[in-house]
């Protein structure tokens, strides 16, 4: 069984970065499906975390499975699509191994390693979000418990998770509410291999593992012309996080109790 729900959500700033090296970290072109499914799961109190001993954050395994649709929103008097900027920031960090030692000293005890860095984030960002989540036993109404965080008179409408952001917990989010009518949007679709050059064409992740970039999944989307109240099947993308492991079982050698 599946629910389906549609959020409109309006930043002023946000950042969706599909990858970071050292010095340049790009962000993609407009709100990513992992995000959307990481804020959806922030609204409904489901904890995306888990704790393996290690210092990065890692994805907590058997999450709920959902689809999840993008569009922007044509009303926006500003134009659909947000604008991404640039700015040039020094980062300042201890290096690893012997480099820098110089100037260690004159650092007077300060992070004596800096390089330039290059940062994107977008502005004025809108859009429509749907969500269709699958019901299991563990998550039986991942809509209901988005519902009652937004609505503020429901009984149990107080958060108690932590505040949503996107991108960067600098980045809050202005406006979420559910659309209780279909909007009209902008569906970003996946762009097929044989199509040539798609205007506001961009890569959007799919799927983040910190751990493994291998593993990360994203895939190439453009909004679809002209913007519409149904959802084109290209713009679905199917969200399926990693089941919970088997447990590892030792074999006994013989003649061993």
């Amino acid at each position: 069984m599946t629910t389906m729900l549609r959020l409109y959500v309006q930043a002023p700033f946000a950042a969706f970065r599909t990858f970071t090296a050292g010095w340049y970290r790009p962000t993609a072109g407009f709100l990513t499906p992992s995000a959307a499914y990481g804020l959806a799961l922030n609204l409904a109190g489901i904890e995306t975390r888990r704790d393996d001993g290690s210092a990065m954050t890692v994805t907590a395994f058997g999450l709920p499975r959902a689809r999840i649709a993008l569009g922007a929103d044509p009303d926006n008097p500003r134009g659909p699509y947000p604008t991404v900027h640039t700015i040039y920031q020094q980062l300042h960090n201890y290096p690893v191994g012997a480099s820098g030692k110089a100037r260690k000293e004159d650092a007077k005890g300060n992070k004596y390693n800096i390089t330039p860095v290059r940062r994107e984030f977008l502005s004025d960002l809108r859009a429509i979000v749907a969500l269709d989540f699958d019901e299991t036993e563990e998550y039986p109404d991942v809509e209901g418990r988005i519902r009652r965080a937004l609505d503020r008179d429901a009984p149990q409408s107080r958060r108690t998770y932590g505040l949503p952001f996107l991108g960067d917990n600098a980045f809050l989010i202005d406006k979420i509410e559910i659309c209780e009518e279909p909007r009209t949007a902008l569906w970003y679709c996946r762009v097929r291999s044989h199509v040539g050059a798609v205007p506001h064409s961009t890569r959007l992740t799919t799927w983040i593992d910190r751990r493994d970039m291998s593993r990360t999944r994203s895939d190439l989307f453009a909004p679809a012309e002209p913007a519409g109240e149904s959802i084109p099947d290209d713009a679905w993308t199917a969200i399926e996080p990693p089941p919970e492991p088997a447990p590892v079982r030792t074999s006994k050698k013989k003649g061993l109790p």
